[in-house]
């Protein structure tokens, strides 16, 4: 898998801020740095942050085509990293088991629930965060084709490409679910979206779950939606995922990069043009990696992306309820555990986790809110505003 190492020249805050009015990304982006500073103190930084007085490497496993990773993107190309004193290393990936399994490589990532588990019962990774409530994770069927009136007959016998063990697996299951049928009713094959999407085309298969870039790339190919995460009610979690050895020996860069990514989602969110400017850069980003778009996708995968405020993550991760099913009553369960159950309960559902994997998460606490009070408390202290 090709690496991707970016290191921006530094910036002066004058620049940095004329580079928010609406230059193009290949304008803003800077070469390959020298590793200088750019600001001293926390007041020229443009969010107020404080740099690190020595040049930090963060290293980021960069969900390829996924919006919940382009905040890490647009940071970097905008220099806001380098003027903290932080080079960048890449390590993209296109699904989240996939990126977890490779967690060595990397210091924190973004990933959807199916990967999160993947990484917290098999690599001990910590959630510290949750990123895109994912509704664009979509079911696509032929325009030419009886399946899109839903009925339960005629998908019977009907084989589904989709990668296996990811939310988008459970969004199958749950229409599925809606018409009385389980996986046993239809024939899967596993393979990446992307992989999908062209077997698809060329005639493979009867249906495919896919998400973000490839899902509307599916619709704009002419493949009909019959439903989604949104319009199914389920609850894709995305987790901001950290390495347990970052956390220890990295913990100032980790805060550093989590405030960093909410205040840059809320960077793009204080203007039309900052918005527009965050589209071009997700274009980018997938020119970058492979990953099939163009502005009109750009536009609508960054329209779905649902993203919390900095003030919603730390709700998330810090609001407390019974376990909805009832099934753990050692302590009540952080709003983000339970959004993250979801998908745990549905993979627990078709054999691939137990019970005790699902308690094995909660007794360690594998879901930990300390980045997230701490970063509040860092940017309460240094008068940050955020939303």
């Amino acid at each position: 898998m090709k690496k991707l190492v970016a290191t921006i020249l530094a910036l002066s805050m004058a620049l940095s801020l004329a580079a928010c009015g609406g230059n193009s990304p290949a304008s803003t982006a800077s070469t390959a740095g020298s590793g200088s500073t750019a600001a001293t103190e926390a007041g020229e930084t443009t969010y107020g942050l404080t740099p690190f007085a020595e040049r930090q490497t963060l290293r980021v496993g960069y969900f390829a085509g996924s919006a919940h990773a382009i905040p890490f993107y647009i940071a970097e190309q905008k220099g806001i990293f380098d003027e903290l004193n932080i080079d960048i290393e890449y390590e993209p990936y296109t699904n989240g088991p996939a990126m977890m399994e490779a967690s060595s490589s990397w210091d924190v990532a973004t990933a959807g629930a199916a990967g999160d588990l993947v990484g917290m019962l098999g690599y001990d990774l910590i959630c510290i965060g949750s990123t895109d409530y994912e509704t664009n994770m979509g079911l696509f069927v032929r325009a030419d084709g009886p399946l899109a009136d839903k009925k339960a007959e005629d998908w019977k016998g009907t084989t589904w490409l989709y990668p296996s063990g990811t939310n988008a697996q459970m969004v199958l299951g749950g229409e599925l679910d809606k018409m009385g049928l389980t996986f046993d009713d239809i024939e899967s094959v596993n393979m990446d979206i992307a992989s999908a999407l062209t077997a698809f085309k060329g005639g493979q298969g009867d249906g495919i779950a896919v998400w973000n870039a490839i899902a509307t790339s599916a619709e704009d190919a002419g493949f009909v939606r019959v439903d989604d995460a949104g319009s199914l009610g389920i609850t894709v979690f995305n987790g901001f995922m950290a390495t347990p050895e970052a956390l220890a020996e990295r913990r100032d860069l980790v805060k550093t990069a989590w405030e960093v990514y909410y205040l840059t989602w809320q960077w793009c969110n204080e203007s039309d043009e900052n918005m527009a400017e965050a589209v071009a850069y997700y274009l980018e980003s997938c020119e970058n990696e492979g990953i099939a778009c163009d502005e009109h996708i750009a536009e609508v995968v960054m329209s779905y992306c649902a993203i919390p405020t900095l003030s919603e993550a730390v709700s998330i991760m810090t609001e407390t309820s019974p376990d909805d099913q009832g099934l753990y009553t050692s302590r009540d369960l952080l709003q983000a555990e339970k959004d993250l159950l979801v998908t745990m309960d549905f993979l627990i559902s078709i054999g691939k986790y137990t019970s005790d994997d699902r308690n094995t998460i909660l007794d360690n606490q594998m879901v930990d809110n300390s980045i997230a009070t701490e970063c509040l408390a860092d940017l309460d202290a240094l008068g940050v505003q955020y939303n």
